[in-house]
């Protein structure tokens, strides 16, 4: 039996991707933790409760800048590198813990997390400023390099730094959303896309 309130956490996170919010059930998500339904209750009263908690550490939590990259970067070449490795890190420890062999849809773990993603926005309380806020800190770091590029002459002094953060930031959601109805996220693809834009904008 599960007394591991993080394994509760994990098995949660399976249910909540797979099935609607209001589909899963505390007895549905109690089966998956291998606890009764007093069980579950023990650790989360509420199904809300624990929503809440699965959301704020796979989704606020694993998307926050600061855990998913390690920025030393120099360049904008450099910080594109970086970039690619930490949405690799986080990519992969995102499909292991939504692997299940049981994978009735045969959907790609990417797309269970875009699902996820979905009902944070329909379920979540008062999320508005935590999904904007969860954005916002991508762009900006994005934002912080180009300006950083052009003050030391690697990009060319007439970009816009807001249009070209924007237009690497939209890449990498563009190509996650659409390659999650696939077989999820190519990494090599996303790197020679950002490429390609970096090769656009650079002296």
């Amino acid at each position: 039996m599960i007394t591991n309130r993080e394994e509760v956490l994990e098995n949660a996170l399976r249910v909540f991707a797979r099935m609607n919010y209001e589909k899963a059930s505390q007895t549905e998500i109690a089966k998956a933790c291998g606890l009764s339904k007093a069980g579950l209750i023990y650790y989360y009263p509420l199904k809300l409760d624990l929503f809440i908690a699965v959301i704020d550490k796979y989704v606020f939590g694993m998307q926050s800048v600061s855990k998913k990259f390690r920025f030393t970067f120099d360049s904008l070449s450099g910080f594109i590198d970086q970039y690619v490795a930490g949405v690799e890190r986080t990519m992969t420890r995102l499909v292991a813990l939504l692997a299940d062999e049981d994978n009735e849809f045969g959907c790609s773990s990417n797309f269970y997390y875009f699902h996820l993603l979905m009902q944070v926005r329909l379920y979540y309380p008062d999320v508005e400023k935590k999904i904007d806020a969860m954005f916002k800190q991508d762009y900006e770091v994005w934002k912080s390099a180009i300006t950083m590029a052009k003050k030391i002459g690697e990009v060319r002094s007439d970009i816009d730094e807001d249009s070209a953060a924007l237009m690497f930031r939209q890449i990498f959601l563009g190509l996650s959303f659409e390659q999650s109805f696939q077989d999820g996220l190519d990494i090599g693809l996303l790197t020679s896309k950002l490429r390609f834009a970096y090769s656009l904008i650079k002296y």
